[in-house]
């Protein structure tokens, strides 16, 4: 299975994309994530953390991660690239099957988890939301998906889908 999306962090006050794809193979059963240098390993141990304390099994599977753009290399003032969490545990947790997206090309995440499993997201002002529909450039039929807590609010245009409730479905799993 194969899936990717897009999303934004920000660094030195400007907004940066990233494309993030992601698949799972019958490699060595693990996951990989790619593109954060040091700070992957770190990303990847909280992701097993907060999976475990959701009682989550994995399939026997090699789950791989990417991050595609600028931020390998980048010296981080605080910790910007955490922003990139919430769309690879939502991708990671999708290729497992456990959450109910069957892709994610439509879709734009972008928030920080704590170890209490608990999102931080980045604030989405109008102008960001104008942002990401030009970045994500849908057909005319298709409605970009941000999926964030509840409180947040998004345009008319966009249709929100709250973290609540996908963090709520896999305790039904």
């Amino acid at each position: 299975m194969n899936m990717r999306t897009k999303s934004i962090y920000p660094y030195g006050g400007v907004l940066c994309p990233v494309d993030i794809f992601g698949y799972a193979s019958n490699g060595i059963p693990g996951i990989e994530i790619v593109g954060l240098g040091k700070h992957s390993r770190g990303v990847k141990e909280k992701f097993i953390y907060l999976s475990r304390e959701r009682k989550l099994k994995f399939p026997l599977k090699r789950f791989v991660l990417c991050i595609e753009g600028e931020v390998e290399g980048k010296k981080f003032k605080e910790e910007e690239y955490r922003y990139l969490e919430l769309p690879l545990l939502l991708m990671l947790w999708s290729l497992t099957g456990h959450l109910p997206l069957g892709h994610l090309e439509d879709c734009f995440a972008a928030g920080k988890i704590s170890v209490e499993g608990e999102v931080s997201p980045l604030v989405l002002t109008s102008t960001v939301q104008e942002f990401l529909r030009d970045m994500f450039r849908l057909e005319d039929n298709q409605m970009l998906k941000i999926i964030a807590p509840g409180n947040v609010q998004v345009l008319d245009d966009q249709y929100h889908l709250p973290i609540e409730g996908l963090f709520e479905s896999l305790s039904r799993n």
